[in-house]
């Protein structure tokens, strides 16, 4: 816990958002340490809240690759879509590299794929969320 503590504190775009912080350390709990390492290596959250129209973070000058995942959090987004959400993005950050054309869905599916295995599917509920929003 004092990891993922020590990472969610490291990241400035949410320290307004506990509930944001809630989800991530859910989520982060789910992870092997190799999955953790890799998926939080030079990784920057940028958190939106809804109705922001921009934002701006500073970043160290650094040689290394870094990862960005942007999120907008909606005012009412349930835990449980909030959850899923985030643990399909860290599939994504997982997956190390952007999408091409040729993937088609590969990506997608596959990060679907590593939220579930994480245990956060994309369920029903979660669909019907998306679909009254």
């Amino acid at each position: 816990m004092k990891k993922i503590d020590k990472f969610i504190n490291s990241q400035k775009s949410i320290h307004l958002y506990p509930k944001v912080k809630k989800s991530f350390k859910t989520v982060l709990k789910k992870l092997s340490d190799e999955e953790y390492k890799k998926i939080t290596n030079k990784l920057y959250l940028m958190v939106l809240h809804e109705g922001a129209l921009g934002q701006v973070m500073h970043f160290s000058k650094t040689n290394d690759k870094f990862k960005i995942l942007q999120l907008s959090i909606a005012k009412e987004v349930p835990m449980y879509v909030l959850n899923y959400v985030i643990a399909h993005e860290l599939g994504h950050v997982l997956q190390d590299r952007n999408w091409k054309k040729s993937d088609g869905d590969k990506l997608e599916v596959d990060a679907d794929e590593t939220a579930e295995r994480w245990g956060f599917p994309k369920t029903k509920k979660i669909k019907d969320w998306y679909l009254k929003k």
